[in-house]
């Protein structure tokens, strides 16, 4: 896809030759149709075993984002650009950089999944532990180290993949503060509850965040 920058293209919506154009945000955008493909090509490209693969990754990677739609939107919030949307970023990274073999078959190591992508510092000796009131993150202040502020707030959920299920808190204590209760009642659920923490800071002339990449503080 591309963003239109000719004027008198400007807020086309359809076909035109091989191009489609549309709108998103007021702003138009154009890709080209698909190419058709012979019955043969496409019987080729279902017997080829790398496509076999990706698409079944693909689909791994949409299954285990389910449950996480809010967490992905305010995690990857600063991936937007254009027609990209923060949920296009996380599929992609996570496609590309969060599956491990696992003997034959490939499965989404939830200890290289990311809730969350920036450029900020991220946490340091950081811990996350159940507890009768939910689970108590931890972790070092390490304020005035490259981008952290003292001021920058705990972004802190927890994941079932099993349930498709997760409890976060988008803004939590301050960097400063060196831990967060984030409350929960776990009662019997089946499947491991994964515990991720980032940071984010606002920027107080835009109202947007920065935030940094997550760490994975493991299985709660």
């Amino acid at each position: 896809m591309a963003r239109v920058a000719n004027s008198s293209l400007a807020g086309l919506n359809g076909n035109m030759g091989d191009m489609v154009y549309y709108q998103i945000n007021g702003v138009t955008y154009a890709r080209r149709k698909p190419q058709k493909r012979s019955n043969a090509q496409k019987k080729r490209m279902k017997k080829s075993q790398l496509n076999e693969r990706s698409q079944g990754m693909f689909s791994m990677v949409q299954a285990y984002l389910k449950g996480l739609t809010f967490v992905i939107r305010f995690g990857f919030q600063g991936e937007v650009k254009g027609a990209k949307h923060g949920y296009h970023a996380c599929v992609s990274h996570t496609r590309l950089n969060c599956f491990a073999l696992n003997g034959q078959n490939y499965q989404i190591d939830p200890a290289l999944f990311k809730i969350s992508r920036g450029t900020l510092m991220g946490a340091e000796d950081a811990k996350a532990e159940r507890t009768e009131e939910g689970i108590l993150f931890t972790w070092k202040d390490n304020s005035g180290v490259s981008s952290a502020q003292a001021w920058d707030e705990a972004f802190l959920v927890i994941h079932n993949p099993t349930q498709k299920a997760s409890v976060w808190e988008e803004i939590g204590s301050h960097r400063n503060k060196g831990q967060h209760l984030l409350k929960h009642s776990f009662g019997t659920p089946r499947g491991d509850w994964h515990a991720y923490l980032a940071f984010s800071q606002e920027n107080r002339r835009t109202n947007k965040r920065k935030l940094s990449d997550s760490v994975y503080l493991g299985v709660i």
